[in-house]
């Protein structure tokens, strides 16, 4: 992998992250259009971007986290008991089904699951398009429903946060609080499968000449995610997280006529 073609993933990486389209999905698919290949894993490319955008949701959060964690100090657990419960499922699919995932998903010669993906999530977000404001807080129940949403996301076509805030929405919660929830449950996430990958691919990853492009990578994806998320943010409040059903929708069209017509 080259540094034009770190350079490429990471700007897809930092749009996709946090836009409700997907971005292993989109990974995988530029990897395939430009035959990107390494001796290192397909799922770590991936992981090791998906480091950069951590970082920009710790920064641009960084004033409700603190708030969060001053709540914390003080007894109110409530956020934090919400995200350990939703970070459960998907912990739980990656811990015991980690390699099948590897094999079967991250596999640029196996991509015709994608078209199917992306239907999926184009019509979920299209239901969207009808949320009614509501101020339903975020209780225990709630948490987990959103978090079985999340552990569908490991399967690349699905966004991770495009499930968990239409979710949220569908649920009743206030768009601004299902906002927040999902970029919560990013942390924990992102933080381990992150440090884990880097451990498990670490005598690859400095003993090859990927290191320089997969650093490259993680700064642009931390600069282009920190942007994209301001964005989804705005596109939000203004209810119109539906939009991107229609690229979703567009994506899974020409998907399907590529690998099934």
């Amino acid at each position: 992998m080259s540094y034009i073609e770190s350079l490429i993933l990471g700007i897809i990486q930092g749009i996709t992250e946090f836009l409700p389209i997907s971005s292993s999905g989109h990974l995988l698919i530029v990897r395939k259009v430009f035959g990107i290949e390494s001796n290192i894993s397909g799922s770590f490319i991936e992981v090791f971007l998906h480091g950069g955008t951590l970082l920009s949701i710790l920064f641009f959060w960084k004033n409700e986290l603190l708030e969060d964690y001053k709540r914390i100090s003080k007894g109110n657990t409530t956020i934090l008991f919400n995200v350990i419960i939703a970070t459960i499922p998907a912990s739980f699919v990656g811990l015991f089904f980690k390699e099948n995932i590897e094999h079967y998903f991250f596999n640029i010669n196996n991509m015709s699951y994608l078209c199917l993906s992306y239907l999926f999530l184009a019509v979920l977000l299209y239901i969207t398009k009808n949320y009614k404001s509501n101020t339903k807080s975020i209780i225990y129940r709630y948490a987990l429903i959103i978090g079985l949403a999340q552990a569908f996301a490991i399967i690349p076509g699905i966004s991770r946060a495009g499930v968990t805030i239409a979710c949220g929405l569908l649920l009743g919660i206030h768009h601004k609080d299902a906002t927040k929830f999902s970029f919560l449950l990013a942390i924990p996430i992102l933080f381990f499968s992150f440090v884990s990958s880097v451990f498990e691919n670490h005598t690859l990853l400095f003993g090859s000449s990927m290191f320089g492009p997969l650093i490259v990578g993680f700064i642009v994806s931390f600069i282009v995610g920190y942007l994209a998320i301001g964005f989804l943010v705005h596109l939000i409040l203004k209810k119109k997280l539906w939009y991107f059903s229609i690229y979703c929708l567009i994506i899974s069209l020409i998907l399907g006529y590529y690998y099934v017509i």
